[in-house]
């Protein structure tokens, strides 16, 4: 056991809070086991549905919806009690959430930061309104929470074979989750380079590399394939390539996605205005100077400053992705989850460009958190009264 891990355990002797917001917010990611599927849910099971009749079709024709969610909803398909298999999925997408926060808590440890910083910042992730609403759903924010921040780690781990191996399978588990995360190959570009480059990296690891590139891309590169053939034709029911298929589609997504008009296939202006409902839990909340402050903040906190080479990276990457969502004329409250922790460590270097003592900061996160835990108590006793 390592220094950083006693520091954690004496933490937590010492502060046995933290143990209950734990506890109180996991009891409140179970009660989507008595919500009824909704929304995109449903899509996704009855995709499911067709893939275990030997069809990945939505209705009547083929679909291009990312693959990942369909076949994890006809893995745990069963015929004889669907409603059995949908808990087991919910259950198994909180074990990733938390899998997820394991890789994020690896990462931050390993970032020299003072171990009070590295639990406020995974306190206010867990008990953030919308990681209680969208971990424990069929939706796929906890596999991507779990990829994404497998991927950093990786990524910033020492180069070699094992580590590109998984950094390299995080970054395909992402594009098949969401296509918005292929932006993360300009990454994984960046990461051949450093192979390449690298005194430690022998043509024997060179070749290896390109190996398992190979090996894992196919299956990839086949469904890419498909898409585009279904794409071309314009026989998908649903598809996230419509939005790019008018004459003015980028414009529209740019436009919508910065928050200046409301897209087309939605009900209402997302993209930037929507940024500070992730941290306000009212429903549909939208306000563009608050977001516009909040995300100022963000990137003030990572630029004043020099920071170690992992958190630049996962800085980059969170802009990168913030890019994408732009560009893809999107940006709901949800999307904006997985980049949580990173947004809290922004508004902690700005927090500590001021010199305030660490302590008081995780002080602070306790209080943020208990608001949280109080609203989602509210939730727990309206929802669980209303399905039971």
């Amino acid at each position: 056991m390592n220094i950083r891990e006693i520091q954690l355990l004496e933490v937590l002797k010492k502060d046995k809070v933290l143990i209950v917001f734990v506890l109180l917010s996991l009891f409140s990611l179970l009660r989507s086991l008595v919500v009824p599927l909704y929304g995109d849910e449903l899509t996704y099971v009855k995709i499911g549905e067709h893939i275990l009749e030997g069809r990945y079709y939505l209705f009547e024709h083929p679909s291009t919806v990312t693959p990942v969610l369909p076949f994890m909803v006809a893995l745990f398909y069963t015929f004889a009690n669907p409603v059995l298999g949908f808990i087991l999925m919910k259950c198994t997408n909180i074990l990733l959430a938390f899998l997820g926060f394991r890789f994020l808590y690896l990462f931050l440890k390993e970032q020299n930061l003072n171990i009070s910083i590295v639990l406020s910042i995974l306190l206010l992730t867990l008990t953030n309104t919308h990681s209680i609403a969208w971990f424990s759903s069929l939706y796929p924010e906890s596999i991507l929470f779990f990829s994404f921040w497998g991927f950093v780690y990786y990524y910033c781990k020492a180069i070699s074979v094992s580590n590109f191996k998984r950094m390299l399978l995080f970054f395909l588990l992402l594009t098949m989750t969401r296509y918005l995360y292929t932006v993360l190959g300009v990454a994984v570009i960046v990461y051949y380079y450093r192979c390449f480059k690298s005194d430690d990296f022998t043509k024997n690891h060179i070749k290896k590399i390109l190996f398992y590139s190979v090996i894992y891309a196919l299956p990839v590169l086949f469904w890419f394939k498909y898409v585009y053939l279904i794409e071309q034709n314009n026989l998908s029911e649903i598809s996230y390539f419509d939005r790019f298929k008018e004459d003015s589609g980028l414009m529209t997504n740019i436009l919508s996605g910065l928050g200046l008009e409301k897209h087309p296939e939605v009900s209402r202006i997302n993209g930037i205005p929507a940024f500070v409902s992730l941290f306000v839990p009212i429903t549909g909340f939208r306000h563009y100077l608050s977001s516009l402050i909040l995300i100022g903040l963000f990137l003030l906190g990572y630029i004043k400053t020099q920071k170690p080479e992992g958190i630049k990276f996962m800085f980059y990457a969170t802009i990168l992705v913030m890019l994408g969502l732009v560009f893809a004329g999107t940006g709901f409250s949800r999307y904006w989850l997985v980049l949580l922790p990173c947004f809290y460590l922004g508004y902690y270097y700005v927090y500590k460009d001021f010199k305030f003592n660490d302590a008081w900061f995780l002080r602070i996160s306790k209080i943020i958190a208990i608001v949280y835990v109080i609203n989602e108590i509210r939730l727990d006793y309206l929802i669980i009264g209303k399905y039971l």
